[in-house]
Order: structure tokens, then C-alpha cells, then sequence
């Protein structure tokens, strides 16, 4: 199962249409998150299309560093409008995807839930 009808799909591509790119973190490790992610881990982009979450635009990337020319992440987190009874953790090829409590303050005043994908290695891209 990827949803269930306490996830609430509709608000939560509202909640994501509204994020701007001032929304996301400036720093070479984030950005190149955003430009890898969706190219690198297409079925995994797909599973978050589902649930109406774009996989461009996270809550919170958790960068450790590059090495030489790949770029791991130990974590990336999004946001779920609705209620995570149903959530079933997951795994897509080598990436697990969980809720998760340990995460910023989302400020956000309807019911939600984080999840968070890891681990996740990226291209090093690194633009300036």
C-alpha cells in the first residue's frame, strides 16, 4: 500500500505547489540534491508522485559530504499532509523510506507527518 485515505494527497500537492525556490536551502549540497535526485532515483521519484510529494523540493536534506564524485546524504525528509495511521515503511531498490519524529519544526498547523528517505548517493555536481 503507498497511501491511504488519512494521507491526504490533494493538500499535500498544495502544500508543495506552494514552496518556492526561496523554500530550499542555497547551499551546493542541498541544490545538488535538488538537480540529481529525480534522474538517480526515477522509482522512487514515481513513489512520492503518488502520494503528491515532489521529490525536488524536501524539508530537510541531511548532506555528510562529497567523495570524489559522488555525494551522500544520509537522509532526506518530506512532508505528508493527514495522518500517518496507515504508512507502511518501505524499501524502493536500496533506499528505505520511514516516518520519522527526529526532524525540524515544520510550523505547519494541520495534521502531518514526516517521512524520510536514506540512504541516498547522488552524482557531485558541484556548481557555482
Amino acid at each position: 500500500m503507498i497511501y491511504s485515505m488519512d494521507m491526504n494527497i490533494k493538500k499535500t500537492k498544495q502544500y508543495y505547489r506552494r514552496l518556492t525556490d526561496e523554500d530550499i536551502c542555497d547551499c551546493s549540497y542541498c541544490q545538488n540534491y535538488v538537480r540529481e535526485i529525480r534522474a538517480t532515483y526515477g522509482d522512487v521519484a514515481d513513489y512520492l508522485d503518488k502520494m503528491g510529494i515532489e521529490i525536488e523540493t524536501p524539508f530537510e536534506v541531511i548532506p555528510i559530504g562529497p567523495d570524489n564524485e559522488t555525494m551522500f546524504y544520509s537522509g532526506a525528509q518530506y512532508v505528508v499532509i493527514g495522518a500517518a495511521d496507515d504508512f507502511m515503511e518501505t524499501s524502493i531498490g536500496t533506499v528505505r523510506i520511514v516516518e520519522t519524529d527526529s526532524h525540524p519544526v515544520t510550523d505547519i498547523q494541520e495534521e502531518h507527518f514526516v517521512i524520510e528517505l536514506s540512504p541516498i548517493y547522488l552524482r557531485w555536481n558541484h556548481e557555482e
